[in-house]
């Protein structure tokens, strides 16, 4: 175990804070099997690039994860099993591409998911490439609402429907043409995929 840059580094590259002694950090560093270039993990099991996981398996640049696995991309989850490209999720189960997803089960493809259980419908979305000043993706999908089916964004923080999400667009981004071009023409090709032109003025 070595010290540097402020973390204690074990023989994997695992690595933990100075908050952690080095008795502590040599702790949880057997207790962690084939796991490569973690931070301030433990209890888990060939896993790689993960920070700040608890009793992982079969990870791959995870982030802020508990009880998860086999997962892979994952960021801030808790008690997930067999995820793929998750974000902010807690206790999902057999997930794979979902987004700010709570208690799901067996959910596929889901996007702005909340309290789902055994969801499934697979409603059609487009997800960009990562773009704007987060460079990041958004996602648009058909979603229920109290007016029933229509078009959802979820972009960062925001969430609404594609109105509110383009006129969202044309302030954030009054001032940068690159950003709001990038968007605008998301918001195109969403209105062309989905035929929104007929359907948002139902």
């Amino acid at each position: 175990m070595k010290h540097e840059n402020g973390y204690w580094i074990d023989e994997n590259g695992n690595r933990w804070n100075d908050y952690c002694s080095e008795e502590r950090a040599k702790e949880l560093s057997s207790s962690m099997i084939n796991c490569y270039n973690c931070y301030n993990c433990s209890d888990c099991s060939d896993c790689y690039n993960c920070h700040n996981c608890h009793n992982c398996r079969d990870c791959c640049n995870c982030d802020n994860c508990r009880d998860c696995c086999n997962c892979r991309d994952c960021c801030n989850c808790d008690n997930c099993r067999d995820c793929c490209n998750c974000d902010n999720c807690y206790d999902c189960y057999n997930c794979y591409n979902c987004h700010n997803c709570c208690n799901c089960d067996n959910c596929d493809n889901c996007c702005g998911c909340y309290c789902c259980e055994r969801y499934t419908e697979n409603p059609t979305l487009h997800r960009t490439d990562r773009i704007g000043s987060r460079k990041d993706r958004t996602t648009f999908y058909y979603g229920k609402t109290e007016k029933g089916m229509s078009l959802q964004v979820v972009c960062g923080c925001f969430r609404g429907d594609l109105e509110e999400f383009e006129k969202a667009v044309l302030k954030t981004h009054a001032d940068n043409d690159i950003y709001r071009e990038q968007y605008l023409k998301e918001i195109q090709k969403v209105k062309a995929l989905f035929e929104l032109e007929e359907v948002i003025h139902e």
